[in-house]
């Protein structure tokens, strides 16, 4: 990273968090990046003014997830920034740039495909991993995160792409005359880890590290084969690589074939 792209990532943040967040938690006025770029909108504080909003929040309210409208914005206005799952990164930004605020998530999620119903595992995989870098902040990093609130309790019109993703923990039938709304799968995982209080150290929830047995075996699947002669030789030529490179160490590992009459090579 060079320090042009450090400079434009401060700038990208200055603009969606320190445009409110420097004038309340640090010295009453704006981001001087902000000043830079806009003097001629932005309203100049006096010095009473400065004085008066500086310390003005109990605690720092994060909204962190999908930009929805992000793709319209103009390319000017991103400062070549992307979208990022980093919650973590970015909690550990706002303790360290604003003087180790209380921070209160109060909306936080990503968003599926809107014919996702009722099973939603890639949610629930948001979820736990923006939960799990929650944790980590506060444990490691020193946070002080006191809250945390999911978005949302239910599918609904999601500003420009409509009712296209779904954001929800209860699924709701848009096609049916009442609307009718059911819990998913990340609705029972959001319960349970608040009766829970996080995640405990149960055999689920511990990484683990180690070798597998010497005679385990690992493979290689194809699923489509038509020219038999022509692509055996082909599979064979890459055994004898992966043989001779190591990748395979010993007979034992296998490369599985299986042939498909349903489809044609050209």
């Amino acid at each position: 990273m060079t320090e042009q792209d450090i400079q434009e990532c401060q700038k990208s943040l200055d603009f969606v968090l320190g445009w409110f967040a420097k004038p309340i938690f640090i010295d009453g006025d704006y981001p001087q990046s902000m000043k830079s770029n806009l003097s001629s909108l932005l309203p100049e504080f006096s010095d009473a003014e400065k004085k008066y909003i500086k310390g003005t929040a109990d605690f720092f309210a994060l909204s962190f997830g999908a930009t929805l409208s992000f793709q319209l914005l103009d390319s000017q206005m991103k400062f070549h920034q992307l979208e990022s799952l980093s919650l973590r990164q970015l909690l550990y930004w706002i303790s360290r740039e604003y003087n180790k605020p209380k921070i209160f998530i109060v909306e936080n999620s990503w968003f599926v495909s809107g014919s996702t119903k009722r099973d939603d595992a890639k949610y629930i995989y948001y979820l736990k991993k923006f939960i799990m870098e929650t944790l980590k902040a506060i444990r490691y990093d020193e946070v002080d995160v006191f809250g945390y609130t999911v978005w949302s309790l239910m599918d609904g019109f999601e500003w420009h792409r409509g009712y296209s993703i779904r954001r929800g923990l209860f699924y709701v039938d848009f096609q049916s005359h009442d609307k009718k709304f059911l819990p998913k799968s990340s609705a029972l995982f959001y319960q349970k880890l608040i009766e829970r209080n996080g995640f405990p150290p149960l055999p689920e929830n511990q990484p683990i590290d180690g070798k597998f047995p010497c005679d385990f075996a690992w493979g290689i699947v194809d699923n489509y084969i038509q020219h038999i002669p022509w692509i055996m030789s082909i599979y064979g030529d890459i055994l004898s690589i992966l043989l001779m490179t190591g990748l395979l160490p010993n007979m034992a590992s296998i490369v599985t074939l299986l042939i498909s009459t349903s489809r044609s090579l050209p």
